[in-house]
């Protein structure tokens, strides 16, 4: 064989591995791009969702704990119709109503992360079964809500109603409560302010457990997913590692010009103070004490008058009272 041949098989030989070693680089930058938009758009979905769940979760929490103990939520109890919402200025959302307002306010903030998950699900890259397993747990919370008369289409009504178009984000509480004032646009979010209303008073308990065991579920799922901690336990273990008996706003102790109902609540909204703490008797979704001082919950005292109670107007709200047939894997129909 002459060189001229060597020449011309060497160069062939060369530019043919050249060429694939160019397609093989290329494709496989392709995948890895790929793989990080993929990753990056399912933790832009996923990753607020999680905060939010724990959110809500947390706050719900705050709710059952002073109604096991106390019969009521008395930062909460600031409304008996959502209708007396209508001329509320600002000073009310951010002071008097700022416990009730803030808690519809987070609740339509997890229907919309909700909503935008559920309806951009087919576009997220999920490992193993939770493709599947992600959609059945949103359900599983839109049921529980559902059972709470704030049904799924409303829901989805909410959350869209909570975000700002055309950028997307959420709306902050302070634009939101602009909407409370309005009675068109607060309408939509009644059935969830009826329902921790209610709540607040120390009833539809069974209805709020079935939310917190599905809320808890979630989020223990996101947990997995993202390789992270446990939000819950991250959630509670903020509100009590502040000093006790202290005002995250004011600095003042319980007696020292702390508002004593909120200082029970264990509510940063509420102002905080003695007793603040994580939730400790709401059944499976509860999060440990981490609290090296827990407050034993009081007994039942003779000398106290009975918890009052709104009595509503029977042709306003339908559905509005105890529920003493709720509890898990039981409710109404999820409705249109």
């Amino acid at each position: 064989m002459d060189a001229l041949s060597v020449t011309l098989i060497s160069a062939v030989t060369s530019g043919a591995i050249s060429l694939t070693l160019a397609w093989v680089s290329g494709r496989q930058q392709r995948r890895d791009s790929e793989r990080v938009q993929r990753e990056t758009r399912t933790m832009a979905y996923l990753n607020p969702l999680r905060w939010h769940t724990a959110e809500v979760h947390h706050r719900l929490s705050l709710y059952a704990t002073s109604v096991d103990r106390d019969g009521c939520y008395p930062p909460a109890r600031v409304l008996t119709d959502p209708r007396e919402m209508e001329g509320k200025g600002a000073d009310w959302f951010a002071g008097k109503g700022v416990v009730l307002g803030s808690s519809v306010w987070m609740t339509a903030c997890l229907f919309a992360q909700m909503t935008r998950t559920r309806h951009d699900l087919p576009f997220l890259r999920l490992a193993g079964n939770d493709d599947t397993r992600l959609p059945g747990l949103l359900q599983k919370v839109h049921a529980a809500f559902a059972a709470c008369e704030i049904y799924y289409a409303t829901q989805s009504s909410i959350g869209t109603d909570a975000l700002l178009e055309p950028e997307g984000r959420l709306r902050s509480y302070r634009e939101f409560c602009d909407l409370l004032a309005e009675p068109d646009r607060r309408v939509w979010a009644d059935p969830v302010t009826w329902f921790l209303i209610a709540v607040a008073h120390g009833e539809r308990r069974p209805a709020l457990q079935r939310v917190l065991d599905a809320l808890s579920e979630l989020s223990a799922f996101l947990d997995d997913s993202l390789a992270g901690g446990v939000s819950l336990r991250a959630r509670h273990g903020a509100e009590i590692h502040r000093p006790r008996g202290r005002s995250p706003v004011t600095g003042a102790g319980a007696g020292r010009g702390a508002d004593p109902d909120a200082g029970a609540s264990g509510d940063s909204d509420a102002g905080g103070g003695a007793g603040s703490g994580p939730d400790t008797g709401v059944g499976r979704g509860r999060v440990p004490s981490l609290s090296p001082h827990p407050i034993p919950a009081p007994g039942p005292d003779p000398s106290r008058d009975p918890v009052p109670r709104p009595t509503p107007d029977p042709g306003s709200r339908p559905g509005y009272g105890p529920e003493p047939g709720a509890g898990p894997g039981q409710g109404p129909d999820l409705g249109p």
